[in-house]
């Protein structure tokens, strides 16, 4: 595990590799990303989907103090998968992007030592909120850029 406790640190660290995601995302041809088949019966399309519930359920938990998790992860992917498989990729994509970057200004206006107490947030778990932000950010991203590689070599 990373020991980034610093507000610039854990922005740097996001956006470098939301940097890299956005790239990778860019090099598909539009046509490609709703098509089923990366992960499971999962497009790329349906992975910024999950990515992005991923990111808001993070945003939510920083906004309100609630991330309004129910069920376990892949319960939850499942349903997220099922929400969005039919909604225009264009909105999908443009709904992640709003996200994240709602969710990039949140954490720029968090005190410094908000990042690494492990009690300020009770839907952490005890852990520092850097970590729950890593794990849906750029810990996150690179997860799912292994398989769309691994689906654009196999292509």
């Amino acid at each position: 595990m990373d020991d980034v406790v610093t507000k610039a640190g854990l922005l740097e660290r996001i956006r470098a590799a939301r940097a890299e995601w956005e790239a990778l995302l860019a090099g598909i041809a539009p046509e490609r990303l709703s098509e089923p088949g990366v992960t499971g019966d999962w497009s790329v399309k349906d992975i910024v989907a999950h990515v992005g519930f991923w990111e808001r359920s993070v945003l939510d938990g920083l906004r309100t103090g609630n991330r309004g998790l129910q069920g376990e992860v892949d319960e939850i992917n499942e349903r997220v998968f099922r929400a969005n498989r039919d909604r225009p990729l264009d909105e999908v994509l443009a709904e992640e992007r709003e996200v994240y970057r709602q969710l990039l200004e949140t954490i720029e206006a968090l005190p410094e030592d908000a990042l690494a107490a492990p009690d300020r947030f009770p839907w952490t778990g005890g852990r520092p909120v850097w970590v729950l932000i890593a794990g849906n950010t750029y810990w996150h991203y690179p997860e799912h850029a292994e398989s769309i590689r691994a689906w654009l070599a196999g292509k």
